[in-house]
């Protein structure tokens, strides 16, 4: 028997080992670990097992340098801590958006944008009596059932006079103009249905279908408002009428518009933008003059003179904006992934997901005495004395808890104490309402500030970045800084290779860039004539051009057009790669021999060659230190 057990030990070891790539000190790195990281970044211009070879030793010295760092601690510095947070927060967002299924919700908001639906509804607002108001929506509900017409049932039922006035009417909506659960239940209606009752904050509704369109996207629009004073006689109205009916003729005659509104228009929100109202959609305004705008068809068209409470209003369609079709439109769906990140829907979505996430963290609801507790928060808030309370219900009573987290009274109360005073409703909620609240609050903190517990995809995104943090780290600690720190070792190693420093042949030159190519001509013709003047010239024109000198060498040239090796010598201006810049030289020296360069002049080269001495120093420190092994039987299997 102990055979056998010794066998199967053996075998799992040799098995496990099997699969191990190489080993550093105590660490293993696995064959898929290697070719997992490998893959993310494969040259397709390599030969694929050149290509391993080379990545093989790249990571191995990854490696190295990654445990270095995690044990001289640098990951416990403040701005490491600081970015891992930071990006665990952003890519946990990403997480929960997947798991609320955002990408349906994209998808659903862009469907609805192509079509707009006419809605009407029955309103029986609570009063404060909500049995009775729910008692008289489900008689107009039975009322519907039974056959009886839509505008009948309306005028029987709803209490609201407003809503009557309207018969009910809300007008056209499209995705994004009503919350989301009562859109949900408008799209799911066909034209004519209507809806089971729904209870809102203000009441009960019941909405129905009137007709279905095409979506009509939206409109930029000005306008020019002439309203009436407060409380305005007839013959104040009539004034402000003639004054409308004067103006309104001016813009037809084709005067600006946009001087018109700044000098008459009393919608001073638009007035100073010459009348710019920006984008209108649907559910902005009122269902007569929102069908006034939407009237207008061709951009630039002016509306007849359009009464309302407010005065005299005259609308120009600046641009009608069309609904987009293309469900792929990036801009398109970036403003959609806005309005949604905005919107009540993402939330809605990751409330629904509270309960599963609850198994997940182990949350456990405490048992407390909840009258004393209540007792003892008012007390807290209104700053009287807990001393006869502290028995049964203090800060430390517990509430409930995860599986890493005790949440108690005292944190219950600040919660209180911020719904309070946000000035918000839910702040006249009850205690057991409060903490309904709090509870969801507080699981979707904790899920989210743990959820590398619970999602492999997060556990390896912050592994690769904190990884690639620390080797930041360590190459800063060992070489980056170590070099540009180490003055007289970067003077000694350039004294010891003063041969590889040399100038090649090359010129000296002015170099100027512009960033159009019609100042480039003009900073040419000017430099041309006056060369002595080139730091001036090219400062005068601020930000526009910007200009250098140097020498370069002749494979260093910096335009891609021949030089004449002449002092004197001008290039015509050429375009740059990448953007509309163009640049040109003027040749102020010739260099035919090869010379050696000064310190100073060989900076930059000498410390790149100094850093890779003090790397290549480094990692042999490192392997010393983590004894590397490669297990090459694994390694010849990898393809």
């Amino acid at each position: 028997m102990k055979k056998i057990i010794f066998s199967i030990v053996l075998f799992s070891a040799t098995q496990s080992f099997a699969q191990t790539l190489f080993s550093y000190g105590n660490k293993a790195v696995s064959k898929s670990e290697f070719l997992a990281a490998f893959n993310k970044n494969p040259n397709p211009n390599v030969e694929r097992r050149k290509a391993l070879d080379e990545y093989k030793n790249l990571y191995i010295n990854f490696k190295l340098k990654v445990q270095s760092a995690f044990d001289e601690k640098l990951q416990e510095g403040k701005s490491f801590k600081a970015e891992s947070d930071n990006f665990k927060k952003q890519i946990a967002d990403n997480i929960i958006n997947e798991e609320a299924n955002a990408k349906l919700l994209l998808k659903e908001a862009f469907d609805r944008s192509q079509k707009d639906i006419d809605v009407s509804q029955i309103f029986v607002a609570s009063n404060g009596d909500t049995a009775a108001a729910r008692m008289e929506i489900f008689k107009a509900y039975a009322d519907l059932k039974s056959g009886k017409k839509f505008e009948d049932v309306l005028e029987k039922y709803c209490n609201d006079e407003s809503v009557k006035k309207s018969k009910g009417s809300i007008g056209y909506v499209t995705v994004f103009s009503l919350p989301y659960q009562i859109e949900n239940i408008v799209y799911a209606l066909k034209p004519q249905g209507f809806s089971a009752p729904y209870k809102s904050a203000y009441g009960w509704h019941i909405f129905k279908s009137v007709s279905e369109r095409a979506a009509v996207g939206k409109r930029k629009m000005s306008q020019i408002l002439l309203s009436y004073p407060p409380d305005a006689t007839p013959e104040e109205k009539a004034k402000v009428e003639a004054k409308a009916d004067e103006v309104y003729k001016r813009v037809v005659r084709g005067e600006n518009f946009g001087m018109l509104a700044q000098e008459y228009s009393n919608d001073y929100s638009t007035a100073n933008s010459k009348g710019d109202m920006g984008e209108i959609g649907l559910g902005k305004f009122n269902r007569s003059f929102e069908e006034q705008i939407f009237s207008l068809k061709n951009n630039g068209d002016i509306s007849p003179l359009i009464k309302t409470d407010y005065g005299i209003h005259i609308l120009k369609l600046v641009e009608a904006l069309p609904i987009i079709k293309n469900a792929e439109d990036p801009i398109y769906q970036a403003s959609l992934k806005i309005k949604l990140d905005n919107s009540d829907r993402l939330a809605i979505a990751k409330k629904n997901l509270i309960s599963k996430w609850k198994g997940l963290i182990g949350f456990r609801k405490a048992f407390f005495n909840e009258t004393s507790a209540w007792a003892f928060i008012d007390s807290t808030i209104q700053e009287k004395s807990t001393d006869d309370l502290i028995a049964v219900a203090n800060d430390s009573t517990l509430v409930f808890a995860f599986k890493k987290q005790n949440i108690k009274l005292f944190d219950f109360i600040e919660y209180v104490k911020s719904v309070r005073y946000s000035g918000k409703e839910s702040g006249n909620k009850s205690y057991p309402e409060l903490l309904d609240m709090f509870e969801e609050v507080s699981c979707s903190e904790y899920y989210k500030n743990h959820l590398e517990d619970y999602s492999k995809s997060l556990q390896e995104q912050l592994k690769e970045f904190d990884e690639a943090n620390l080797l930041f780290a360590a190459m800063d600690k060992h070489v980056w800084s170590k070099a540009s720190e180490d003055s007289i070792g970067l003077k000694s190693y350039f004294e010891a290779n003063k041969t590889k420093y040399n100038w090649q042949p090359g010129i000296a030159a002015i170099s100027v860039s512009a960033n159009s190519k019609t100042l480039a001509l003009e900073l040419y013709e000017k430099i041309k004539a006056n060369p002595q003047d080139w730091r001036k010239i090219v400062s005068d024109e601020g930000a526009k051009a910007a200009s250098d000198s140097g020498r370069y060498e002749n494979e260093q040239m910096p335009i891609k057009s021949n030089v004449d090796k002449k002092i004197g010598f001008i290039s015509l201006p050429e375009k740059n790669s990448g953007d509309d810049s163009y640049s040109f030289i003027y040749v102020t020296g010739i260099f035919d021999k090869v010379e050696p360069r000064s310190f100073e002049d060989a900076r930059g080269l000498v410390m790149n060659d100094y850093q890779q001495l003090l790397e290549k120093d480094w990692l042999a420190d490192l392997k010393r230190k983590y004894a590397v092994k490669v297990n090459e039987a694994v390694w010849n299997t990898v393809q």
